[in-house]
């Protein structure tokens, strides 16, 4: 099959798809859902069932620190050195073996019972920043209540005591810094470094207070797992645990204001919270789009991907994808979405995912319990420039407290 030209997905820097990049994801799915774009250097993958296929396989790899890091200039590599060195580690950036056995580090504390105690401390920060609120009737979702909320939740789950809970604040995702060879937050993670090592002693000893050392308590006891490599998979929760989980409750309240019969049905129907999240999540992900590299050649929909090329995969497609999900482009908190692909498939499926929902259905569940008369003071909120991350540079509202 002859490959169609399809425009590129980097037309999403245009302004007009901003506030709406889901009308031209339906362009290119219509014209093809899996296609090579030659200004990207990668293969677009668009269609839900081509990206549930190749992300719960065994084709395509995370593994893109090295080769992306070894390919850039001496003096660019020495700047950003530090930085590659404290991410290297982290699950995401490794295939079975070594995937396997980071992910051993995290996933067996990450159970039910760890949820539950985790949601009174989601439910005190979230009550303590509407209580704020409540007197002025206003306030900014993204700076007022989303961030400092998975911020909190995030210093609780690693440890970060109160002296440094600066380090967390107007966290935008290490991953993005190190492709975009940035050094802005080497003395970040230095920083964190340093509170990380001052615990390690109890850490080992499975005597560590926080919530991050309890997780991994056993794991530490009977596994052989490097400082380096505990310290990047702590990152690596911080960076999916704060600012994409911050700006999912965002857009999640802007969707509900737009959309008034699903806010009210919400507001009545407590019980919906769960499923809510997820149809938030799968109506507009804060994570648009991951990339991989293909570890063998690849036949799909009569496309050839060979061995070492790029593959996006573009999430935010897949989960409006008309042949998955009846109207998709509907807000609907009563559809059953937890299939979506927001925290993708298979082995590199996301081990926040039950924490980001608890967060999303408390915050949402309890603001709607807390306000009425919701509404937008901006009728046209502006959006971050990065056409992965689907990031509100604010959202402020206003609202008459209930007491």
């Amino acid at each position: 099959m002859a490959i169609q030209e399809v425009p590129s997905l980097l037309r999403l820097f245009n302004p007009q798809y901003a506030a709406d990049p889901y009308s031209f994801y339906r362009e290119l799915r219509e014209k093809s859902p899996v296609y090579y774009d030659k200004m990207m250097r990668s293969w677009v993958v668009l269609g839900y069932a081509e990206i549930s296929s190749l992300s719960k396989g065994n084709r395509l790899s995370g593994s893109r620190i090295e080769s992306f890091y070894e390919q850039l200039p001496d003096e660019a590599r020495a700047e950003i050195e530090p930085l590659k060195n404290a991410i290297a580690d982290m699950m995401v950036f490794h295939e079975p073996p070594r995937h396997t056995k980071l992910r051993g580090l995290i996933r067996p504390g990450l159970t039910p019972r760890f949820i539950r105690e985790m949601r009174p401390v989601i439910e005190e920060l979230t009550d303590e920043l509407l209580d704020r609120a409540a007197g002025r009737g206003r306030m900014d979702v993204i700076h007022d209540f989303s961030e400092p909320l998975t911020r909190g939740v995030i210093a609780r789950l690693g440890g970060v005591p109160d002296h440094a809970a600066h380090l967390l604040e107007r966290w935008q995702g290490l991953l993005f810094e190190f492709f975009a060879q940035s050094r802005k937050e080497i003395p970040r993670v230095t920083a964190l470094r340093e509170i990380f090592d001052e615990g390690a002693e109890e850490r080992r000893a499975g005597t560590g207070k926080d919530f991050f050392s309890q997780i991994v308590a056993e794991q530490l006891k009977d596994g052989d797992f490097t400082d380096d490599e505990v310290f990047a998979n702590l990152l690596m929760l911080i960076d999916a645990g704060q600012a994409t989980t911050t700006h999912l409750i965002g857009n999640a309240v802007l969707a509900l204001i737009r959309n008034r019969d699903q806010l009210e049905l919400l507001r009545e129907r407590r019980e919906l919270g769960t499923q809510a999240a997820h149809e938030f999540l799968r109506y507009d992900s804060s994570v648009q789009f991951t990339t991989r590299v293909a570890l063998s050649d690849i036949d799909i929909l009569g496309h050839r991907i060979e061995q070492g090329e790029s593959v996006t995969l573009v999430l935010g497609s897949g989960n409006r994808d008309p042949l998955k999900y009846e109207n998709p482009n509907q807000l609907d908190i009563t559809r059953h979405a937890a299939d979506h692909l927001s925290f993708g498939h298979g082995i590199h499926y996301c081990l926040g995912a039950a924490l980001a929902v608890a967060e999303i259905e408390i915050a949402v569940s309890r603001l709607l319990e807390r306000t009425e008369g919701l509404r937008l003071l901006e009728d046209r909120p502006e959006w971050q420039e990065n056409i992965n991350f689907r990031f509100l540079k604010g959202l402020p509202v206003a609202f008459e407290p209930i007491h």
